[in-house]
């Protein structure tokens, strides 16, 4: 019976594992995007006095989902 590594070779699994792993990551970039579009449109509707820490927040989030898929990028 053939084992798997036979049939698939090592170096071509983990080439697809570091594949998914940067579009997941890249779909959670998204995700970080969409985030501080919605938080532009609350603020701008609704005016409750703390607009700038979340503001705040929603960018810091933003800038590190960039920081980590630009690391995975850079190692994987």
């Amino acid at each position: 019976m053939l084992g798997l590594e036979t049939i698939i070779p090592e170096s071509t699994i983990w080439f697809l594992v570091k594949i998914l792993f940067l579009v997941g990551l890249l779909v959670y970039l998204v995700f970080a995007a969409v985030v501080v579009r919605q938080v532009h449109l609350m603020t701008s509707t609704l005016q409750v006095g703390v607009e700038l820490p979340v503001k705040s927040i929603a960018w810091i989030h933003m800038f590190v989902a960039i920081g980590v898929f630009l690391l995975a990028l850079l190692t994987l």
